[in-house]
């Protein structure tokens, strides 16, 4: 299996307002793409792409849990 990286340093809550958060992702040390979170949903930008693929939040929910592997 992979081993993931996902950089964020955050040192309390932070609400998202007017300036995205961005995550980088990267899976063996490669960048595997980049998370964009906002006010309005999710983005997705694989490595080497220039365009995300983009999510509300509705739309995030209903495929977590549809989806997603229920945790423990």
């Amino acid at each position: 299996m992979a081993k993931h990286e996902v950089g964020l340093d955050v040192k309390m809550l932070v609400a998202v307002g007017n300036v995205d958060v961005e995550i980088p992702v990267k899976a063996d040390g490669r960048a595997l793409g980049r998370l964009r979170i906002s006010k309005g949903g999710v983005d997705w930008t694989p490595a080497r792409k220039q365009k995300p693929y983009r999510m509300t939040w509705e739309q995030f929910a209903r495929v977590m849990s549809e989806e997603g592997k229920l945790r423990g």
